[in-house]
């Protein structure tokens, strides 16, 4: 008898007590594959450590982060961050601070948040993208291989392979129109609510995305 009321006075206290924090998504996106003076949250990072919904990636000044979802990566230099969102067939990137480089053959499998602007690959295929925050309002956008589709307040234009753009958000130099842009993009493009000025051809990939980012995600 002594021992039941034991048992259900235990099992009263227990509901009671507060459990430990759960991860920020039960969902789980991917690993970590490469850290260094890196944080996962608001704690350091390490190789293997598994990422969920809702977590916060970042890196120091002299830091480096690379990421393996489903059919994707994503590399963070120095002074960046991230937060990563479950997709159905991919990763949301939430750019937050500095820059992010992302890789993959499948269009659903990445996509950029940064500014309130989407950035994502135009179809599936081999594609490699750089995307940094200039400042407020403010982009630069590269297509090192693969075209990209930008949107931003519902309207969409198409960044060929080989381009860098550096993008002006609600710019007050952009031109009303009441039709949508027929032809390629080009040099100094203005929407309603952006602005796209092409600064270079691409010549150049980093060092991550020669060893890692033209291989496919895919690969286990």
């Amino acid at each position: 008898m002594r021992r039941r009321i034991l048992a259900t006075t235990l099992a009263f206290l227990l509901m009671g007590i507060s459990l430990p924090a759960q991860p920020a998504g039960t969902s789980v996106l991917g690993v970590v594959t490469q850290a260094t003076a890196a944080h996962f949250n608001a704690s350091k990072v390490s190789v293997g450590a598994t990422i969920y919904d809702g977590d916060r990636l970042s890196t120091e000044s002299e830091g480096l982060l690379q990421f393996r979802g489903a059919g994707a990566l994503l590399y963070l230099p120095g002074l960046s961050g991230v937060t990563l969102h479950g997709l159905p067939n991919g990763t949301q990137a939430q750019l937050r601070t500095g820059s992010l480089v992302f890789s993959t053959s499948k269009a659903a499998a990445m996509e950029i948040l940064a500014d309130e602007a989407f950035i994502r690959p135009a179809g599936d295929g081999p594609t490699v993208a750089q995307v940094t925050i200039l400042g407020p309002k403010e982009l630069q956008i590269t297509a090192r291989r693969g075209p990209l589709n930008f949107s931003y307040r519902n309207e969409t234009e198409k960044i060929a392979e080989g381009t860098a753009c550096r993008i002006l958000l609600d710019s007050p130099e952009a031109a009303p129109r009441s039709f949508p842009p027929q032809g390629p993009l080009k040099a100094g493009h203005e929407s309603r609510s952006f602005k796209i000025v092409v600064i270079v051809a691409v010549a150049w990939i980093t060092e991550w995305a020669v060893h890692e980012a033209l291989e496919s995600p895919d690969r286990p």
